[in-house]
């Protein structure tokens, strides 16, 4: 080995395969701490040349273009790019067999022996983190291909051909500055250059870690990482400003529970101060602490009060104990959680909570209950519900666990939501959700996929966001009543037709996803990106909303009467005109102005606050602050709706009203 590596620097090529949203991508942050790390030894940059970095998915022919007698090739592997790594490490391995095949990343088996009888062309796996493991690695391959006490390491014996694991872990440093900022180091500037039809988006990170052992999360990379550690601020300063003289307009953070930690006040504070100097970067997205207090609520206001804010997550993923129990996880008290979702709104900070459907122990009643106290809470933005993923190295994928559980999962294609349809040269990647428990049949979570749908359809989305709460506070109807009505399609033949036909648009894509296809819908005229289910409804709908709304009030009329309440007329019309009005058109729209009998206009601005007002028969005339300008530019309406502004909550039209009397 040493005398067929001596006289030229050898090549590496380094392998992360982002998902590329129209023009928009990440830059290869896991492969960049890797090179910016290597670099820092004189003996590796004395004999390794790293390649331009393989930065986003495409096609297999494609990347493969860019070898040319490369000696190492590291691969990053998550679940959206899995298989094309595979499928370029078997080709690069057949091409040129000696190149020594590194994967890493989180889709890799910590205990990998079965990985590498299935894929002969692997020769090395790391675990945990990989910056120093990745470079002792390169260090040894200069003389042997025996890779044995390297810490978080698994290879291929090069006598026997069977997997060795190294056991024991690398200590990790407290202080994550021993790791260069590929940022700082300049690593990604030929990219900006050489790839200028890119809009670059960020992922930073100012600690790593996460002590919570939640069975269907990574974080804490399989409890490998449960103790924080930090990057310093000078450097967390330094990486904000070079995204913002750069002009990054979005910025990710990679931490688990920012807001937690004292310090992250102070660089909420540097964002912001960051932004009002340079102008960027624009907005900041962070998945906040799940146990929400008193720090992370200034933290969003600080964020929220600046426009660079995101919008903040107050997780639950189920509402249910024995739930919870089984997840290995804990939930604020509804009380508290209450509480904070009338602070958030009173704030006008636009919060979104999460549910994961099909965690163990669920069951369609525990599920509803837990969509049903939720929205009851005061949760004025998003409630999004997800299919639960099952990812290699959580409890979740543990044969044992999955037996005690009667877990039952189901591969489908992953079609990435909210990134670029794939083309039939795409190599096909795989995700696997769960469909069914001992405490749930795949029938059952047929029911409750349909009935989440249906649900994000009508608050989420906004459709009858104001009417469900009209039912709720006046009427006092439960918000699943009206959801339940809708989904068992219990409104009569002759009405209703535009909700019938979307539910049953709804049950036959749970029939697709049951047959082996995707779950992100193609929406043709919106975009050329997948969407979300109750997404692409929206989208279907808003080409006849004045019909779909004509609809609602006759069915609304219908359910009313069906349950024995009694109610005003005039009363419903205005609630269903009010709703209508705060629903974007990509056309403009029809009315922009209006006057109502009551003061519906008040009563639902200052709805779920401490300061709610009662419905009052008040005259009160509504304006269209600015009426859209998308003249029909259903991609663009798409975006702006939804992709920018469903957790930014600026997916209804401003409104202002003033008393029908005032002059």
């Amino acid at each position: 080995m040493a005398s067929s590596l001596a006289n030229q620097k050898h090549r590496v090529y380094l392998n992360e395969y982002n998902l590329l949203m129209e023009n928009v991508a990440y830059f290869p942050i896991a492969t960049g701490l890797l090179r910016a790390y290597a670099e820092t030894s004189e003996t590796l940059t004395d004999n390794y040349e790293f390649m331009p970095f393989i930065f986003y998915r495409d096609t297999l022919e494609s990347i493969l273009a860019r070898y040319e007698n490369p000696s190492v090739a590291g691969f990053s592997l998550s679940t959206w790019n899995e298989q094309l790594n595979l499928k370029v490490a078997e080709e690069v391995k057949r091409m040129y067999p000696d190149c020594l095949i590194v994967f890493g990343g989180p889709s890799v088996p910590h205990h990998p022996h079965d990985y590498f009888q299935q894929h002969p062309f692997v020769d090395v796996t790391v675990r945990s983190e990989g910056e120093e493991a990745f470079s002792e690695i390169l260090s040894r391959f200069l003389e042997s291909r025996d890779f044995g006490g390297i810490h978080g390491v698994s290879y291929r014996d090069p006598n026997t051909g069977e997997c060795v694991r190294n056991e024991g872990e690398r200590p990790q440093p407290r202080d994550l500055d021993v790791y260069p900022s590929p940022y700082l180091e300049g690593m990604f500037d030929d990219l900006i250059a050489q790839h200028q039809d890119i809009v670059f988006q960020q992922i930073i990170e100012t600690n790593r870690g996460c002590p919570f052992l939640c069975t269907f999360c990574f974080w804490g990379q399989g409890g490998l990482s449960r103790k924080y550690r930090y990057h310093g601020l000078d450097r967390t300063a330094l990486e904000i400003e070079w995204a913002a003289k750069h002009k990054i307009l979005y910025l990710y953070n990679a931490d688990s529970n920012f807001g937690m930690h004292t310090r992250d006040a102070e660089i909420a504070q540097m964002l912001v101060d960051t932004k009002a100097k340079y102008g960027y970067p624009d907005k900041f997205r962070t998945t906040y602490g799940k146990n929400t207090d008193d720090k992370i609520f200034n933290v969003a206001k600080l964020l929220h009060d600046h426009d660079i804010g995101k919008g903040v997550t107050l997780a639950r993923q189920s509402n249910d104990e024995q739930v919870l129990i089984n997840i290995k996880r804990d939930n604020i008290k509804m009380e508290t959680y209450e509480n904070l979702q009338i602070r958030f709104n009173e704030a006008n900070i636009p919060v979104y909570s999460e549910l994961i459907l099909g965690l163990p122990g669920e069951t369609y009643q525990t599920w509803t209950d837990g969509i049903e106290e939720l929205l009851q809470s005061g949760l004025k933005n998003q409630l999004l519900t997800y299919m639960c993923q099952v990812y290699p190295n959580t409890d979740l994928h543990d044969p044992e666990y999955q037996k005690e559980f009667g877990i039952v999962t189901h591969r489908i294609p992953l079609t990435q939501v909210h990134g670029r349809i794939r083309e039939g040269d795409l190599v096909t990647e795989y995700e696997d959700i769960i469909i069914g428990t001992n405490t749930m049949s795949v029938d059952e979570w047929r029911k409750m996929r349909l009935f989440s749908w249906v649900t994000m359809l009508l608050h989420g989305m906004k459709l009858a966001y104001f009417v469900l709460y009209y039912l709720n506070d006046r009427h006092d109807v439960g918000y699943s009543e009206l959801i339940d009505y809708i989904t068992n399609k219990r409104m009569a033949p002759r009405t209703g037709q535009i909700f019938r036909e979307e539910v049953e648009e709804f049950e036959a894509q749970i029939d697709r996803i049951l047959d082996g296809q995707g779950r992100g819908r193609e929406t043709p005229g919106f975009g050329d990106v997948y969407w979300h289910e109750e997404e692409a409804s929206f989208l279907r709908i808003s080409h006849k909303l004045g019909e779909f709304y004509d609809q609602m009030l006759i069915m609304l009329r219908e359910f009313m009467v069906e349950k024995g309440l009694e109610f005003e007329e005039v009363e419903l019309q205005e609630v269903v005109q009010y709703q209508r009005m705060r629903i974007p058109s990509y056309d403009s729209p029809a009315v922009t102005e209006l006057q109502f009998t009551l003061n519906i206009p008040e009563y639902f601005e200052t709805a779920l606050t401490a300061d709610a007002k009662p419905l009052t028969a008040e005259p009160q005339l509504m304006t269209i602050d600015k009426p859209n300008e998308f003249k029909g530019n259903k991609p663009e309406y798409a975006v702006k709706t939804i992709f920018w502004g469903r957790n930014s909550n600026t997916m209804l039209a401003d409104v202002t009203w003033k008393s029908a009397n005032s002059s």
